[in-house]
């Protein structure tokens, strides 16, 4: 028996199940990093803010940011591109 752990694992457990190539999840306190080690995945949590999060249902607005899963690093990279925009901010 294993546990995908964090409120995110049905995304990761998705992933690592071949069942879709990525997958987003929500993060507050380890909701996407932990389901990323436990299913050996890539897992992100990106700076707070970065991926919108219009319409979310969201534990603790202040610290919950978008985050995702892949199983290997180019199409993490692909993911981010997309969901990650430069930073013109600075």
């Amino acid at each position: 028996n294993r546990v995908p752990g964090g409120s995110s694992s049905g995304s990761a457990a998705v992933v690592a199940g071949g069942l879709a190539d990525f997958a987003l999840g929500t993060d507050t306190g380890g909701s996407v990093r932990v389901p990323g080690s436990y299913c050996g995945l890539y897992g992100l949590r990106p700076t707070h803010g970065r991926i919108p999060t219009t319409d979310a249902v969201l534990l603790a607005p202040s610290f919950c940011t978008v985050g995702f899963f892949a199983r290997d690093p180019a199409l993490m990279r692909r993911v981010a591109a997309v969901l990650l925009p430069p930073d013109t901010a600075a």
